[in-house]
This record gives structure tokens, sequence and C-alpha cells, in this order.
């Protein structure tokens, strides 16, 4: 995949949102067809986009953002960057969607995708990821309105915790995340 190719040279009318740690734009695979998500990572933000790539190396799940591939390039300018390909959520982040008249029965079934997609991550990975900034903006939602957690640049891997040190000890060293979406 050539991301600069995919996405028309990251044209303003391909990107969907920009964040802290880069830019996300909707681009296409030439040589299938297939809609995507490239997410171009700020360099600045290397550390970030490597745990991210070692959480979604290990996971998967229908209520996880399918990851594709990952890509280095160099762009127009001859800047070199990175990028991960995901699959493309139709109905976008649930920060969007929920301005969108929602029934009741729709916003029971993405609180239980979500349910499900932490719950495999807490209890069913070989190692335990947390998350750690799950936010309305990191739901993202298919063209079924089925939910699909997110944006893996601040997920940890809890070990299990030896005799000297507790497991709220090892997760409270390194905690990042947003403002009122940090796990407890």
């Amino acid at each position: 995949l050539e991301p600069v190719e995919s996405t028309n040279g990251f044209s303003m009318d391909a990107m969907i949102s920009m964040g802290s740690f880069g830019s996300v734009y909707k681009g296409t695979i030439p040589t299938t067809g297939k809609v995507v998500a490239v997410k171009v990572l700020n360099l600045q933000q290397k550390r970030a986009s490597i745990d991210e790539c070692k959480a979604l190396r290990s996971i998967q799940h229908r209520n996880l953002l399918k990851f594709i591939t990952a890509c280095s390039s160099i762009d127009n300018q001859g800047n070199d960057f990175e990028s991960l390909v995901f699959e493309f959520m139709e109905n976008g982040s649930l920060d969007i969607v929920k301005s969108k008249r929602l029934s009741f029965i729709q916003r029971l079934n993405i609180a239980i995708d979500v349910d499900y997609a932490l719950d495999y991550l807490h209890n069913h990975c070989e190692t335990s990821i947390v998350h750690c900034d799950l936010k309305p903006s990191n739901v993202l939602l298919d063209e079924d309105i089925v939910a699909h957690v997110g944006d893996f640049g601040l997920a940890r891997f809890l070990l299990e915790a030896s005799n000297t040190q507790s497991q709220s000890q090892i997760m409270s060293a390194r905690l990042r995340g947003s403002i009122g979406y940090i796990p407890p």
C-alpha cells in the first residue's frame, strides 16, 4: 500500500480527523478498491506508534478496529513518515454520531460491543491490555452501527504482578490518557 497515493496526496478532502498522535485520512487500496483509514503518525510520537503496533499485532476481536498493515514512506515534500492502515468505519466515531438520533437499542448495543472489546482485552489476550484512552472519539461505528474500539497508542500491557509490586503500582507508573477517560 502506498499511503500518499491511496489518500490522494493526503488531501484535506480525505482527512477524517487530526489528533495529538497524527492525522487520519480516508484512502483506497488501488489494487482492490477497498476503502481504508490511514493514520499518519507524528514522528515525535514514535514511542506511541511502537506501542500501538505491539498492541495491534497481538489482538483480533470483532469489536476492535481491524489493523491491516503498517507503512514507512516519504511524502511529496520528501519527509519520512510512518502510517498505520485500518479498516474504514463508515459511520465514523461515536462522538460524531452521538449528535444524531440513535435508538435505545442502538445505544445499548454500542455499550455491549464496547464491553465485549474491553473484556477481550482485559481477560482473553495472552497478556492483558489496558486501553488507557477509551472515549467517544475512539469508539468507531461500521455501516451496521456495530462498535469497534480503536486507537491503541496509549495502551499498556498489564503484566502479572510480582511479590514486590502490586498491579496498581505497575499501572500507575506510566499512566497516560485523556483527562476524564484514564482508567481507574
